[in-house]
């Protein structure tokens, strides 16, 4: 392999797992649409990774150490043999019979029942910081954009012709998930304002647990090109519905009012999925929990999703149980996180 493909090789590595610098993930963005090759190889390593989390996971038996160091005893006694034999005379080395050859396969899945869900572990730990580094950059970028707001949060900008008030019945609502009768106004515009404003980069919104690839920022975009794009949920921010700094009804709840997470599992390609409505946490992290950022900007990790003001359920409109796509969150301090990303169709 020759050095410019042993760097290629570095970087495509880095860019799946999510570890790439913004600028050298747009480049390698661009050769992959003009060079099959590089594409290909990239394609490659995504099912590779994807494989490995595949790998069921077993609990080693409580006896491996003794069954190992067994062995261990059995083979330095045979090596004594055969070194005593050597001594009288010429000596055919024993072969191995199906017996030990199936004890040499068992020790083989043994230790692949050991390390390989560790390493599958390990691999879940690295992305769940790493998660959480993204997840506290984008609370840094929302606080940046904010103090040059007069203190007001990222908002999704409301359709033409509606006004976002009145009951969610009426018809001037506006719709957070498609339907009949129009386009569906997506909440994930409100953290592209991050993206448009320079505070912070399209990486900077993906789970390393799942990936998605960059894109190239172009002029006029108003939110993500796609739902591969974005992997975290954002509170609901549309129109003049947006959290300030300054809210009173909020400054004694800082630490417990999440207002981004993983994404929710309750809405996904833009449909409400009532068979999730008990699940207990994102599906990023295969359902193990979700990386929480907090009004006060703050990270935590939360196994289950009452991780909200007085245990709220940060993925439900307060008690809410059906969703239409024009429910909002039922009090100030209620954490509704909306869909990633909504199709605009």
């Amino acid at each position: 392999m020759d050095p410019r493909e042993l760097a290629d090789e570095q970087i495509l590595i880095d860019y799946v797992m999510g570890r790439c610098e913004p600028d050298r993930a747009e480049d390698l963005h661009r050769r992959m649409e003009q060079d099959e090759e590089l594409r290909r190889a990239h394609d490659s390593l995504v099912n590779t990774f994807a494989a490995m989390d595949r790998l069921p996971e077993h609990e080693p038996p409580e006896d491996l150490v003794s069954q190992t160091m067994q062995r261990i005893r059995r083979q330095k006694r045979t090596d004594a043999l055969v070194a005593r034999e050597r001594k009288h005379g010429p000596v055919v080395s024993p072969t191995f019979s199906i017996r030990e050859m199936g004890g040499v396969a068992a020790a083989a899945v043994l230790i692949a029942a050991v390390v390989i869900p560790s390493v599958i572990e390990a691999g879940r730990r690295t992305d769940r910081v790493r998660c959480a580094s993204s997840v506290g950059s984008l609370g840094a970028a929302i606080q940046s954009s904010a103090n040059d707001h007069g203190g007001l949060l990222p908002a999704a900008p409301l359709p033409d012709g509606a006004t976002g008030t009145g009951a969610a019945q009426s018809s001037g609502e506006p719709r957070w998930l498609p339907a009949g009768e129009g386009p569906a106004v997506s909440n994930s515009a409100a953290l592209f304002s991050l993206v448009r404003g320079q505070y912070a980069s399209p990486a900077d919104f993906q789970c390393p647990a799942v990936g998605g690839g960059s894109f190239v920022v172009r002029a006029g975009m108003m939110d993500f090109p796609a739902a591969k794009h974005i992997g975290y949920s954002y509170q609901y921010a549309i129109g003049p519905w947006r959290l300030r700094q300054d809210d009173d009804r909020l400054a004694a709840v800082a630490e417990q009012m999440a207002i981004l997470a993983d994404g929710t599992p309750l809405f996904e390609g833009g449909q409400f999925h009532r068979d999730r409505l008990d699940a207990r946490a994102s599906e990023n992290h295969d359902g193990r929990g979700q990386n929480v950022l907090y009004f006060d900007m703050h990270v935590d990790w939360a196994e289950r999703p009452t991780a909200g003001v007085s245990e709220d359920n940060i993925f439900l409109a307060g008690q809410i149980r059906d969703y239409r796509g024009v429910e909002r969150p039922t009090s100030p301090h209620d954490t509704f996180l909306l869909p990633t990303f909504t199709p605009n169709r």
